[in-house]
């Protein structure tokens, strides 16, 4: 580590201090009367730290930190503000966000009768047959209709243009002539192997509300995609937004050559401000594709750097919520396996075998066993325990396969999303099995190393105060408590943010904790997360948000 004193004297007693050999180069700046989180090892809280270029030199006491300063050192007083590790998402769709906000800017519309006259206003400028793009932040509970519009209204709005109104990654509303441009007639049942909506008289209904592959492939089909420079714009766009909430890395498991290209693009010219592990797209339809698909990367899970790396084989589901007991209600709706076990045991070899790593979404506990036992025959060919191979999702889990996850050192990507309120879980599961949903203390009780997401693709912010705040109370936005033994504390909900998720990217040396040498991602807190009342601990907020020691997100009115 290097570190910097004023005279030799003051120099190696610095060192001795602070356990690190001295060094010429000054700390750039010194943050100090703060309660620094570290979320080290043993969880220790100090009071200042230093930072020189894109990494934390020196943490401890405001005495022995102040110290290292020069002449050119900055000095931050935090005024005893609490700062924490830069957060993370384990599960995060920026790329598809960004590419969501494109075309009508539909943030503030409160009705149905604005939404209409913004993309009037724009089909009035369009060239003929242009079409014309709703952005999909917005929401249908904003609006005074309650609902999103159908495509009669769309097609009253232009016949001419084709029109969609996306509403998040797998929604989105089409008129007649976007039906007719993505290919889609009342003769078309399915599109890659999912029911296309139909209304009673048996037309397609324009209202498509899943899975996000169908809704993608109409509209690559007739959506122009962005220039490389819209891309890199909207990407730049994105990340800012999220820097907002506290976010310095992401996992991004939705991803083909285009948005590879625009990432490679920004970290050609070192303009990241957020840390991405990439994950391959590869949908089961191209299962049979596999070994042609990845023999000739040459490199895999875990390759890149600090900014940019590949993550896993992901945005793969394997079911439709297979369970070991059936659905409650209603029946017959649940339990499609898309692909068979044999294909996903021969998929997870091929994937070991080539150096990639699998991230599967699982929703269904049947599944689960289907997967292990394939990590389990992968692990016999070539043992996978040090692999961090990952299972996303996972919301019901037992307590026999929380134990095959740890013997076979399987890491677990949790979301919070099933607990906009749990009822629909209820209903559809039972109270039991509703209240067991992202087990998170029995996840560390056996020693599964499980990490935090938000499965965001835009819309609603993806606040990761927000999913420590349930960690730590269990409590749902329509305030009811589901699973009370689930809950954890927040010195372990602060690790299952950061560097547990740190760890799921190969990066748990680099960052992930307040310590020398580690990249000095952090955050300066709107409140103390160790002390304020736990029902406050989602409304937290970053007054100042930090990427390398630069300075990403600063608060308005917020003091840094």
């Amino acid at each position: 580590m290097r570190i910097v004193a004023l005279t030799v004297g003051v120099l190696w007693m610095a060192a001795a201090a602070l356990g690190q050999q001295p060094s010429a180069a000054a700390p750039d700046e010194i943050f100090f009367n703060g309660k620094i989180v570290t979320v080290n090892r043993d969880f220790q809280v100090q009071q200042a730290f230093a930072v020189q270029g894109e990494r934390f030199l020196a943490v401890g006491s405001n005495a022995s930190v102040r110290a290292l300063a020069a002449s050119g050192t900055r000095l931050t007083d935090l005024r005893g503000a609490t700062v924490i590790p830069g957060l993370m998402d384990n599960h995060n769709h920026q790329y598809m966000a960004a590419m969501l906000e494109r075309g009508v800017d539909l943030t503030a519309v409160r009705s149905l009768t604005e939404m209409f006259e913004k993309l009037r206003q724009a089909a009035a400028q369009a060239k003929p047959g242009e079409v014309i793009l709703g952005s999909a932040n917005w929401a249908e509970d904003a609006l005074a209709e309650k609902r999103g519009p159908t495509r009669q209204e769309l097609d009253q709005v232009s016949a001419d243009h084709p029109i969609i109104v996306y509403r998040g990654r797998g929604a989105a509303y089409l008129n007649s002539a976007a039906l007719k441009a993505g290919g889609v007639s009342r003769e078309t049942k399915f599109i890659a192997g999912s029911p296309v909506p139909m209304d009673a008289s048996g037309e397609p209904t324009g209202r498509f509300t899943n899975p996000p592959s169908l809704v993608r492939n109409i509209a690559g089909r007739f959506v122009p995609p962005p220039s490389l420079e819209e891309a890199e714009t909207r990407l730049l766009e994105i990340m800012r937004q999220q820097h907002a909430v506290g976010l310095t890395s992401i996992r991004d498991l939705d991803l083909r050559p285009e948005p590879m290209r625009a990432y490679f693009s920004l970290w050609r010219k070192k303009k990241l401000t957020m840390r991405v592990s990439m994950g391959l797209d590869i949908v089961s339809s191209d299962w049979d594709k596999l070994e042609e698909i990845l023999k000739p990367w040459g490199v895999g899970a875990g390759f890149g750097d600090d900014w940019l790396r590949l993550d896993s084989v992901s945005e793969f589901a394997l079911d439709d919520g297979l369970m070991r007991e059936a659905y409650l209600n209603p029946p017959g709706q649940f339990g499609r396996m898309r692909i068979t076990a044999d294909q996903i045991r021969q998929s997870m070899i091929l994937m070991n075998r080539f150096g990639w790593r699998p991230a599967p979404h699982i929703s269904g506990d049947r599944t689960v066993d289907h997967v292990l036992d394939a990590y389990a025959a992968a692990d016999a060919e070539s043992s996978i325990r040090d692999k961090r191979w990952v299972m996303e999702h996972v919301p019901i889990v037992h307590a026999d396969q929380m134990k095959r996850m740890a013997e076979l050192g399987v890491a677990v990507s949790a979301q919070v999303h099933p607990y906009g309120g749990n009822e629909a879980a209820v209903r559809n599961l039972g109270e039991a099995r509703a209240e067991r949903q992202v087990p998170m203390r029995e996840f560390l009780d056996h020693g599964v190393i499980v990490s935090t997401g938000s499965d965001w693709s835009g819309g609603d912010s993806n606040n990761m105060f927000v999913n420590i705040g349930f960690y730590v109370t269990r409590k749902t936005r329509t305030g009811k408590i589901a699973g009370a033994a689930q809950k954890i504390t927040r010195q372990e909900a602060l690790r299952v943010a950061t560097v547990n998720n740190a760890y799921l990217t190969f990066q748990e040396d680099v960052k992930g904790s307040i310590e020398p040498g580690k990249l000095a991602d952090f955050l300066i807190l709107s409140k103390d997360i160790m002390t304020v009342p736990e029902d406050e601990i989602q409304t937290i907020l970053p007054l100042a948000t930090f990427v390398g020691g630069r300075k990403v997100f600063s608060g308005k009115d917020g003091g840094f």
